[in-house]
């Protein structure tokens, strides 16, 4: 990719050091897990804007000579015991022995956009709905060209704010993920600051997401001045038809979601945003054969002898499995519980079978062997859903025996519809039973995933 345009005066350049105590520059680095830090320090050496500092009266005589110590260090890390103070003395090592003066404002957005890699948790998102202007107001899909929209965003941004923007691909998703920043010029008085150099203050970072071909943009939530600028540059940088230009609308009702996998898969292109619960094997292709589909394959060619096994399955299942089965069908479309992720994405160009775990670009230089490195958790249980909802509301609208009025439920946690789904195999005792999974209705199984909505003579309708 090629480098950015830093002629405007309002650009800070990607070697630009912030002011940053080595205090507050360990808890950045120390967010990432140990193999991503590792990983990091790797590729900085090999990058031209990130290089370790040479000093006069360093031991290394060459900035060559230092860059293979840093990465020879790495390595030693990489190829010996993973004690638990590893992570500790490679910070250590970082911030007083390799990057004295601190760390660039390219290797924090690095950082910060691994650690959205490693944990989609960490930050909080909502979605706007990319549209047109027209009396019509449709939906639009949008494809990014990235360099050309770096460019554009730093442009229009610079005309009010220093700033520093970093564009990176995600290494599974077909996501372009934008690091935006923001900086005031900071009066300085007394000795607050050493040294001449004028003291520069950040605003935090606001994060955009952009998924390939989806008419929807992810991107941090916030109602300042700075994120409605931030926001209103993003959308005037859209790529327009001047017949026909596009706006962004962003529902104030919706709630932040402290998942990016979760975002991804219901603003995205992925047939699993419309496809859950007990609809997920459309999704996934198991429910219709394909056209083209090999026709040995075909599930009509199996259907007696499948039938047959299932019912000797059934009679020889006790009743808590019954029940599990009934409730892996709501919750999860299946019998058996699971969930093939890997075909979250097959729909799309690039899947994740054929995807490089390691791909990225960044708005400097393109490293087709170097990169980050994704790292996922696997500490997953039966219950987990490919969609965790942290938020739901739903409105109940019908009247109960002689109360008129509605009734609001709300629900909160990592995981809702996974809570929901374990709760209702909880017993097999119709007496003791808090939901049963039979009965329980399609709103409540994740079938409209994360919206929030009213339920009136039974049905959904979103809010």
């Amino acid at each position: 990719m090629k480098q950015r345009d830093v002629s405007h005066r309002n650009v800070l350049p990607d070697t630009y050091i912030p002011v940053l105590s080595k205090k507050v520059l360990a808890n950045i680095l120390a967010r990432l897990p140990t193999n991503s830090l590792i990983q990091l320090v790797k590729l900085w050496p090999k990058l031209i804007r990130t290089q370790p500092h040479l000093k006069k009266g360093n031991v290394y005589s060459t900035q060559k000579e230092l860059n293979s110590i840093v990465t020879q260090e790495a390595r030693n890390i990489i190829s010996g015991p993973m004690r638990s103070g590893s992570k500790k003395k490679l910070i250590d090592k970082v911030l007083f022995e390799f990057w004295s003066d601190g760390l660039n404002l390219l290797q924090i957005s690095q950082v910060d956009c691994q650690l959205i890699v490693d944990r989609p948790n960490a930050y909080y998102w909502i979605s706007s709905t990319v549209k047109d202007r027209g009396g019509h107001g449709n939906e639009v899909p949008i494809s990014l060209d990235p360099p050309k929209f770096l460019h554009q965003l730093t442009r229009d941004l610079n005309e009010l704010y220093m700033s520093y923007v970093y564009v990176c691909r995600h290494p599974t998703y077909p996501l372009v993920i934008i690091r935006i920043q923001v900086f005031d010029l900071q009066k300085i008085s007394g000795n607050a600051v050493s040294g001449s150099r004028p003291h520069i203050t950040s605003h935090k970072p606001y994060f955009v997401a952009i998924p390939m071909n989806s008419s929807h943009i992810i991107h941090s939530p916030g109602s300042s001045v700075i994120s409605k600028i931030v926001l209103q540059a993003v959308e005037r940088n859209l790529p327009q038809d001047p017949t026909n230009l596009l706006k962004l609308e962003t529902s104030q009702t919706q709630k932040p979601v402290r998942s990016l996998d979760s975002m991804h898969i219901l603003k995205g292109s992925s047939r699993f945003g419309n496809s859950l619960g007990v609809w997920t094997p459309y999704a996934e292709g198991k429910a219709d054969s394909l056209p083209l589909a090999p026709t040995e394959n075909h599930k009509l060619i199996f259907e007696e002898t499948v039938q047959i096994q299932d019912q000797e399955k059934e009679e020889s299942l006790d009743p808590l499995a019954k029940l599990k089965k009934i409730a892996n069908l709501r919750f999860k479309g299946n019998v058996n519980g699971k969930i093939e992720s890997e075909k979250l994405y097959d729909d799309l160009e690039g899947s994740t079978k054929r995807r490089k775990k390691t791909a990225t670009y960044s708005n400097i230089e393109s490293d087709d062997d170097d990169g980050f490195e994704e790292m996922k958790n696997s500490d997953r249980n039966e219950f987990a859903t490919i969609v965790p909802v942290q938020y739901l509301e739903m409105i109940l609208k019908d009247p109960i025996e002689s109360d008129e009025g509605n009734i609001v439920m709300k629900f909160s946690g990592s995981d809702i519809f996974a809570g929901i789904h374990e709760l209702s195999v909880r017993t097999t005792e119709q007496d003791k039973m808090v939901l049963n999974p039979a009965q329980v209705p399609g709103w409540l199984t994740g079938e409209e995933g994360a919206n929030c909505g009213e339920i009136k003579n039974g049905k959904f309708t979103s809010l």
